[in-house]
């Protein structure tokens, strides 16, 4: 059995090397977001100030991710790089609308399962949800990549990963240990560090790299499994 992931790891690290100067610029910018929202959070504004710094962290997110999901596309298929701006339009609304539709289709199915199984715990709801959200969209954010339709994507993906379960193991343990992490490991360790700025780098370093590697890993799969002929059923936009 080969373990997308994990077998070809050096190929997956070596695809998202170029990226690390980008990274690293965007760890600085989450930095000085971070630091210059917690200068004005004081008396009344702070609510604002608050709500303020989740919308522009959660805008820069969706705008940087894109970024990077779009350029290890290129690098995987040998593209000529788009500007980054224009990479990005082309991108984010595919980018936001799969997100929107996982949301969409997943929450009424996980909400009924959750009555049915988990009654009266809504603590096992949560968890619910957001470990399927992490899995599911293993193969869907590359499809949405490469073909630039998000409807497509989503249920295409969603059929890949659930016909992969074996060979997709690594990857999707990977993702809940990423959820694990983030969510439940790292706010207890961090306070321990006692800086704000490095918790702050520590955080966006492990969200990067875990999504970065888990959509290379999958995009590399989607590259050999279904692109890889010059004639592929699946329709594809790549630029």
């Amino acid at each position: 059995m080969h373990l997308y992931g994990l077998h070809d790891a050096k190929r997956v690290i070596s695809t998202m090397l170029p990226l690390v100067g980008y990274i690293l610029g965007f760890i600085g910018l989450t930095l000085f977001t971070d630091i210059f929202f917690a200068g004005i959070r004081t008396g009344e504004d702070a609510s604002n100030a608050l709500a303020a710094h989740v919308a522009v962290s959660t805008a820069l997110n969706y705008l940087v991710m894109t970024f990077f999901l779009g350029r290890i596309i290129e690098l995987i298929f040998g593209l000529r790089p788009l500007p980054v701006l224009l990479l990005i339009r082309k991108k984010l609304p595919g980018y936001l609308l799969a997100n929107l539709l996982l949301a969409l289709l997943l929450t009424p199915v996980l909400i009924l399962v959750s009555a049915l199984f988990f009654a009266g715990n809504p603590q096992a709801l949560f968890y619910t949800v957001m470990v399927t959200l992490k899995v599911l969209p293993i193969y869907v954010f590359p499809l949405v990549f490469i073909t630039g339709q998000a409807k497509h994507a989503v249920f295409t993906g969603i059929k890949c990963l659930l016909g992969n379960v074996s060979d997709s193991l690594f990857l999707i343990i990977l993702s809940v240990v990423a959820f694990l992490f983030e969510g439940y490991i790292l706010p207890v360790l961090l306070p321990s560090i006692g800086s704000n700025a490095l918790t702050s780098a520590v955080t966006v370093s492990c969200n990067i790299f875990f999504s970065l590697y888990i959509f290379t890993s999958a995009a590399w799969v989607m590259k050999e499994k279904i692109y890889s002929d010059g004639t592929p059923d699946e329709p594809v936009t790549l630029h």
